[in-house]
């Protein structure tokens, strides 16, 4: 009888501390969107120059974004639909001038994309005046 409760007593504690060891994690709600992005090209749609920057990332996580090479450059707010992306930087002072961002492909303080193509490993998005190509890192 009592190396019964002994196990039910250690099976009960081993659950818990799974289930504890579980719930504590917050994964991502944005699907295959969600992780480190390298730029492979961007394109600027106005002159049609397309570059190919070398260490400029995107990350995507929750409700953020972290435009990084390879230090954390700008830290944003993105709003994601499944066909489309905002890109919102409150931060960046009223006197924001035009090159900041634009490594990333990114002209303004907010920036709203189309996603032509998301996948686990490959991302594209276009915007009025850009499209950034990207490969899952």
């Amino acid at each position: 009888m009592k190396y019964n409760i002994t196990r039910i007593v250690a099976s009960v504690t081993i659950v818990l501390i799974l289930a504890t060891l579980a719930s504590c994690r917050k994964g991502g709600i944005n699907g295959d969107l969600d992780g480190q992005w390298r730029v492979l090209t961007v394109e600027d749609l106005s002159t049609g120059t397309v570059t190919e920057p070398t260490n400029i990332f995107y990350c995507f996580y929750l409700h953020t974004v972290n435009l990084s090479n390879p230090g954390v450059a700008a830290t944003g707010i993105m709003t994601y639909s499944g066909t489309s992306l905002t890109l919102e930087f409150p931060y960046f002072p009223a006197n924001y001038t035009e090159g900041t961002l634009s490594s990333w492909g990114i002209y303004t303080t907010e920036t709203n994309f189309k996603i032509e193509r998301l996948n686990s490993n490959h991302l594209t998005i276009a915007s009025t005046r850009s499209r950034i190509t990207m490969r899952k890192f």
